[in-house]
């Protein structure tokens, strides 16, 4: 009984990548017209359900129709739209700490120029 316990996640996973839903198949059609990919793209074996299905999708996303499923769940570029804003996306502002920040440098390499021409030519000499 244990090891029908740690199969059963995997034979569940593995059915529904090879077998996916009707409304997984009908997005993937929707979302490949609107990304324009060619019909010929279908990934499933014509003539089956799935196939059907993704056709349906991709005529529907072609013609620019309203899909006959809720995709929100499904599409990809929905995701990035009802995220909030990122953590990391902030605007650059230069401020008077840039120019100071770039002042030091300068005044840093002119001094460590001047000490390391000063050491040459006391070597020369």
């Amino acid at each position: 009984m244990d090891d029908m316990n740690t199969l059963l996640p995997d034979i569940k996973l593995r059915f529904n990548i090879e077998h996916p839903s009707f409304e997984e198949c009908y997005a993937q059609g929707y979302e490949s017209a609107l990304l324009e990919m060619s019909e010929e793209e279908n990934p499933f074996i014509s003539g089956t359900k799935e196939s059907e299905q993704w056709l349906e999708g991709w005529w529907a996303g072609f013609y620019g129709e309203q899909p006959i499923y809720d995709l929100s769940a499904y599409l990809r570029g929905h995701e990035a739209e009802s995220a909030a804003v990122a953590a990391n996306d902030q605007e650059y502002h230069e401020s008077m700490g840039d120019f100071l920040t770039k002042v030091l440098e300068i005044t840093g390499v002119i001094a460590i120029s001047a000490f390391v021409g000063y050491q040459v030519l006391d070597l020369v000499a």
